[in-house]
C-alpha cells in the first residue's frame, strides 16, 4: 500500500459547516450502512494500513472503551462487537486488548498476537512477539485472554503471586470474516483503585494516556448509573484530553441497579441535561445480569430484554430519546460516527505517513 492509495476524492475532509454527530444531529435520517461500497473502502484502507504496522508509529482512527473497574465495560464491548470477554466475578480487565474487525464474506478467523511494551528486555520482546494463536471460535477467547495475561506475568492470574497487577503489553485480536463490522476497538484496563500500588497506577495511567490523547481516538466512557458521574475518573480523564467533549461518548450502564425513585436523575444525565455535558451526548444500556450470563443469554434475547426493560412505565415517563437507548442504537451511532471520523482523518493520516517516511 502506498500513500497515493489514500488520495481518492472520497477521502475529502468533511465540509467545515457540517456539524458533529451528536444530540441535535439527525444521524438516523442519513444512516449509512457499513456495507456501502464507499464506507467499506475507507474502513478497509485503515485495516490495510494497520496490517502493515503503520499503527505502531502513527495514530489511526479507533474506538476506545474506558471506565472504572466493574463499570460494565466488557458487556458494552460485547454488545458492540459480539465478541465474548471473561466476566468472572471480580475479574477486571488486566490487559489492553486491541480488536481489529474486518468484514468479509467468509467464516470468521481470529488471530491473537502480542505487542510487547517498549520497557521489555530484548529477550522478553522476542518471547512475547513470537506468540501467535488462531482461535476456531469465540468460545475459547476468555481462556486465551487469561493465558496471555499469565504469559505477560500479570499478578493474580491463575494464582500468580508476583508481577504487576496490570500489563503494559497489548493483546491484539484480528478478526476477519462475517463480523458485520469494520472497526478497531480497544478495551483498556479499569481505573486503579486505592488498593493498587503506585507502580501499577503509573503503568495504567501511561497506557491509557497514550490512547486518549490522540485526536483520532473516539472515547467510549462507560459510567455505571449506580455512581455519581462527578466521581467517575474516566469522565475527568476524558475531559483532560478532550476538553470540549467533541470525541467522547458517554455510555450509562446498570440502570437496573439504582434505587427506585432515582430514575429521573439518571434520565437527566442520559438526556445530556446534567452538570456533565458531552457534545456527542450519552447512551443508556441495560447489560445482561449475572443470572442472564449464567443462563447463556443470546444476542437476540439481550435485545428483547433490554427493550422490555426500557419500555416499562417508570422509564417511558422520563422522556428518553429512543435513538439513545439500547446497545443496537449505540452500534448504529458508532458505525456512522466512526465512518465520518475516518473520512475526516484519512487525509491527515496520509500526511503523517509521508512525514514519517521522509
Amino acid at each position: 500500500m502506498t500513500v497515493s492509495d489514500l488520495k481518492s476524492s472520497e477521502m475529502a475532509v468533511l465540509p467545515p459547516d457540517k456539524p458533529p454527530l451528536g444530540h441535535g444531529y439527525p444521524y438516523t435520517q442519513r444512516k449509512l450502512s457499513l456495507q456501502s461500497s464507499k464506507t467499506s473502502r475507507r474502513l478497509d484502507q485503515i485495516a490495510r494500513i494497520r496490517a502493515n504496522g503503520v499503527g505502531d508509529h502513527i495514530a489511526l482512527p479507533q474506538l476506545v472503551v474506558r471506565g472504572d473497574q466493574s463499570a460494565g465495560k466488557s458487556s458494552v464491548l460485547e454488545g458492540i462487537s459480539g465478541i465474548p470477554f471473561p466476566r468472572q466475578d471480580g475479574l477486571c480487565t488486566r490487559v489492553a486488548t486491541e480488536i481489529i474487525l474486518r468484514h468479509e464474506s467468509t467464516d470468521i478467523k481470529t488471530t491473537a498476537t502480542i505487542i510487547p511494551h517498549s520497557s521489555r528486555s530484548e529477550e522478553e520482546k522476542r518471547h512475547l512477539s513470537a506468540y501467535h494463536h488462531v482461535l476456531d471460535d469465540f468460545a475459547g477467547l476468555p481462556n486465551l485472554i487469561e493465558q496471555v495475561a499469565k504469559l505477560m506475568g500479570v499478578r493474580g492470574i491463575d494464582g500468580q503471586a508476583e508481577g504487576p497487577a496490570f500489563a503494559a503489553d497489548i493483546l491484539r485480536l484480528e478478526l476477519v470474516g462475517n463480523t458485520g463490522l469494520h472497526l478497531t476497538i480497544v478495551d483498556l484496563p479499569g481505573l486503579i483503585s486505592a488498593a493498587q500500588s503506585e507502580e501499577d497506577e503509573k503503568i495504567v495511567e501511561k497506557m491509557v494516556d497514550s490512547y486518549l490523547h490522540h485526536s483520532r481516538t473516539i472515547i467510549l466512557a462507560v459510567i455505571p448509573a449506580t455512581s455519581d458521574v462527578d466521581t467517575q475518573g474516566i469522565i475527568q480523564r476524558a475531559r483532560r484530553f478532550d476538553e470540549d467533549g467533541l470525541r467522547t461518548v458517554g455510555i450509562i450502564t446498570k440502570p437496573d441497579l439504582i434505587n427506585a425513585g432515582t430514575e429521573a436523575r439518571i434520565a437527566r444525565l442520559a438526556k445530556n441535561c446534567d452538570r456533565i455535558k458531552l457534545t456527542l451526548g450519552f447512551f443508556i444500556l441495560k447489560n445482561p445480569s449475572p443470572t442472564d450470563l449464567k443462563a447463556g443469554m443470546t444476542t437476540e434475547e439481550r435485545r428483547k430484554t433490554e427493550l422490555a426493560y426500557f419500555s416499562a412505565e417508570v422509564w417511558k415517563k422520563q422522556g428518553l430519546d429512543p435513538s439513545r437507548v439500547g446497545v443496537d442504537k449505540l452500534r448504529c451511532f458508532l458505525e456512522e460516527i466512526l465512518d465520518s471520523h475516518i473520512e475526516r482523518e484519512l487525509p491527515k493520516v496520509r500526511e503523517d505517513i509521508r512525514r514519517y517516511l521522509k
